[in-house]
């Protein structure tokens, strides 16, 4: 059945409609971002986080990954995640963190400071040094000529005394 050019236009309105609120008010992961921002507002009191906060947005964070795994924010939030595991005292996780985003992505800018992190919370909050030498080695050996490379050699030659 032949539409007329009003129908045509109405559909044509329609998905151009349809394909910015896509685009800009629906993109997959935008309410959880917006849900991450409130908590990121509100988690600090003074310098100290909040843990109720800190819990949430560990969720949130983890949720946002699983979700969106192939959103750019992903490596951010997963990084996020790692050092708010850290300040939870959650070591291990954290570590397994830290290691899944490195070798995870790529292309994330920080994985340099992701393998540095590890050695330093095997070192200092796991005290284990075998662990945290062998990490400060793959630092070096992954990523020479970035700082965390030149901090792995000095924590080497520190753990070597």
């Amino acid at each position: 059945m032949p539409r007329s050019a009003a129908d045509k236009r109405l559909v044509g309105l329609l998905v151009a409609g349809f394909m910015v609120a896509l685009q800009f008010g629906c993109t997959p992961g935008n309410e959880t971002l917006s849900e991450i921002r409130e908590l990121e507002r509100t988690a600090f009191e003074g310098e100290v986080i909040r843990p109720d906060i800190r819990q949430q947005l560990m969720v949130k964070y983890a949720e946002f990954s699983r979700l969106h795994a192939g959103h750019p924010f992903v490596p951010e939030a997963l990084f996020r995640r790692a050092d708010l595991l850290i300040s939870a005292g959650k070591y291990e996780l954290a570590v397994l963190q830290l290691q899944n985003l490195h070798d995870g992505h790529p292309t994330y800018p920080q994985r340099a400071r992701c393998a540095f992190l590890v050695a330093f919370v095997y070192e200092v909050h796991l005290r284990d040094m075998e662990l945290a030498r062998r990490a400060y080695e793959r630092t070096a050996a992954l990523h020479p000529g970035t700082p965390e490379a030149e901090l792995a050699a000095q924590s080497l030659a520190l753990l070597s005394r």
